[in-house]
């Protein structure tokens, strides 16, 4: 939704592309009101299904777990998209922050090629951008 509306990326989800070059700690780098919006919804969302507090924790180690993962830059071996074929990754996320069309989805790609926003980019090493270039198929 934040693609689509102009003044709402401006306003709440920009700050968080100021790094084209992603890293660890760009995975938190948002603005108050997403930050806000966010952990709302998520603590909305575990009252509503009345989920356990153990489960609701597991759930936040793992989402930033994968944050982290997505934003550090670095296709590594151990990776969760590498066990996970569905889950995106570094180079699915980096391609996010290089075009800023694209790739929305923050885990599950397959939500991308269902509407159509899927980049099919791939890394390669290489010469620009921290050492990775972007191209498309």
């Amino acid at each position: 939704m934040v693609p689509r509306v102009p003044w709402l990326y401006r306003r709440v989800h920009q700050n968080h592309h100021q790094n084209r070059i992603t890293f660890a700690l760009a995975a938190q780098d948002a603005s108050p009101a997403e930050l806000l919006s966010l952990q709302m919804l998520a603590l909305s969302s575990a009252w509503v299904v009345g989920c356990h507090p153990l489960s609701e924790a597991l759930f936040h180690l793992l989402n930033t777990w994968l944050a982290i993962e997505d934003h550090c830059g670095y296709d590594l071996p151990w990776a969760i998209h590498r066990l996970l074929p569905c889950f995106g990754g570094a180079p699915f996320h980096q391609a996010h922050h290089h075009i800023y069309r694209g790739n929305y989805a923050p885990y599950f790609r397959h939500w991308d090629w269902l509407c159509g926003t899927y980049l099919g980019v791939r890394e390669e090493a290489g010469s620009k951008h921290g050492g990775r270039t972007m191209k498309r198929h």
